[in-house]
């Protein structure tokens, strides 16, 4: 079944490379999204990307504060590629004269005390996994999804995001109904159209 999705997701990623050339440039390369599946049974195929979106604005923040009235919660620009079914960014930091906040994290990630990524993206379509193409069918698929933003962030998630992260999914997986009656008897509580879904999931573990 078909899986029509349009709310804010959160993945994290960790940095992936620093060398000599960007610390002169003042950038930093994440990897932000595989397919690799996530705690949560989701995973997001890299041909699903839209990223036209994110590159009219290419803004990074710290800590996803994109709301903040402080405009040096905005530490650079990026630009992102899609390189051997990775997802990939590189963040240039504004310099030390204009963004002290910027400076304070582009030193923290030299340090490897700030090493992680976390992306917001808003899915368009998914599906349950099909068999028969050499999926999992307890995994949910995202086939389409927007790039919004993306945040260096301090650490990954905390014991209450991680509750509510997992009884979102636990709601989803309640209310997406499947194709195989005797499958969806198991999974479905309502017959209600699947709405919303967040989720986060540490995609990298290849540290400095």
């Amino acid at each position: 079944m078909e899986i029509q999705l349009n709310k804010p997701v959160i993945r994290e990623a960790v940095v992936r490379a620093l060398s000599d050339k960007n610390k002169e440039n003042r950038e930093a390369e994440f990897v932000i999204s595989t397919e690799a599946p996530d705690t949560y049974g989701t995973v997001f195929k890299i041909s699903g990307w839209d990223l036209k979106r994110y590159e009219n604005n290419p803004v990074v923040f710290y800590a996803h504060k994109s709301y903040s009235d402080n405009p040096d919660m905005v530490i650079g620009t990026s630009t992102v590629r899609i390189e051997d079914n990775q997802l990939v960014a590189i963040v240039r930091f504004e310099s030390a004269e204009i963004n002290p906040v910027a400076e304070k994290v582009f030193q923290k990630i030299q340090a490897g005390t700030l090493r992680m990524a976390s992306i917001g993206a808003n899915p368009k379509r998914g599906h349950w996994g099909d068999e028969k193409l050499g999926e999992d069918r307890d995994v949910i698929y995202f086939d389409e999804q927007e790039l919004l933003e993306w945040s260096i962030v301090p650490i990954g998630s905390n014991p209450e995001a991680l509750k509510r992260e997992s009884q979102t999914i636990d709601e989803i997986r309640g209310i997406i109904k499947k194709e195989n009656p005797v499958i969806e008897e198991v999974r479905t509580d309502e017959n209600k159209e699947f709405q919303t879904f967040e989720a986060q999931l540490i995609i990298n573990s290849n540290l400095l």
